[in-house]
C-alpha cells in the first residue's frame, strides 16, 4: 500500500482530537456588553436592633425582581444594575395594641464585581458589590395607627452564584447577603435569571 506513509503522516500533523485536550472555554475571554434580567423570593431577618423589642420580629418573605447591564472580561466580571424588592413582616409583642404588620418596598441600584472561580462549562463565581436603595415602610399597629417612613442608605452585597450556557444566552442563580448600613437587618435573596 503506497498510500499508507502519506495517511501517517498527514495523520501525525493534525491537531490532538478534541476529546484530548482540555474541556472548551465556553465564554469569551472578554466579551462585549451583556444586559440580565433576574427574579426570586428573599428572606429577611432582623438579628438586633437598639432596643427591647428585637426578639418579637419574625423573619419577613419577599418578592426580588433585577435587571442591568453586564461586562466580562476573562474571570472577572462588571456589572451595573436596578432592582426592586418588597417584603412583609410581622410583629408579635406581649404588650396590648403593640403587634404590628410592616410592608416594605424597595427601589436600589447596585455596583458588582464577579469573579469565575473555574473556567468549566458550568461555572461558580464570588459576587462582591455595594448597593443604594431607597425603600418605602408602612408599619400598621393593632391599635388603628400607621407609621410610614422612607430610608435611604447603602448595603454591602456578598454572594454566591452558578452560571451556565444556554444556546445563545447564560442562565443563573445567586445567593446574596444584603448588610444594610444604619440599622441591623440582613436580607438574603435567591433569584434566577437570564444574561442575553
Amino acid at each position: 500500500m503506497r498510500f499508507a506513509p502519506l495517511l501517517v503522516a498527514l495523520a501525525a500533523a493534525l491537531p490532538r482530537p478534541v476529546i484530548a485536550q482540555e474541556p472548551a472555554d465556553t465564554t469569551p475571554h472578554s466579551s462585549g456588553p451583556r444586559f440580565y434580567v433576574a427574579g426570586g423570593f428573599e428572606l429577611g431577618r432582623l438579628i438586633r436592633f437598639p432596643s427591647s423589642y428585637a426578639g418579637g420580629y419574625g423573619p419577613s418573605l419577599g418578592l426580588s425582581l433585577q435587571g442591568g447591564y453586564i461586562r466580562q472580561f476573562d474571570r472577572l466580571g462588571l456589572r451595573l444594575g436596578v432592582a426592586y424588592y418588597e417584603r412583609e413582616r410581622e410583629y408579635r409583642s406581649s404588650f396590648p395594641d403593640f403587634s404590628l404588620m410592616s410592608d416594605s418596598r424597595t427601589v436600589a441600584a447596585n455596583v458588582d464585581l464577579t469573579y469565575d472561580l473555574t473556567r468549566s462549562r458550568v461555572r461558580p463565581y464570588v459576587i462582591g458589590g455595594l448597593t443604594f436603595y431607597r425603600a418605602s415602610v408602612s408599619s400598621r399597629y393593632d391599635n388603628g395607627t400607621r407609621v410610614d417612613y422612607h430610608p435611604f442608605g447603602g448595603a454591602l452585597t456578598p454572594g454566591v452564584g452558578l452560571r451556565f450556557p444556554l444556546r445563545n444566552a447564560e442562565a443563573f442563580t445567586e445567593a446574596r447577603f444584603h448588610l444594610f448600613s444604619g440599622h441591623s437587618e440582613v436580607i438574603l435573596p435567591f433569584t434566577f435569571g437570564i444574561r442575553f
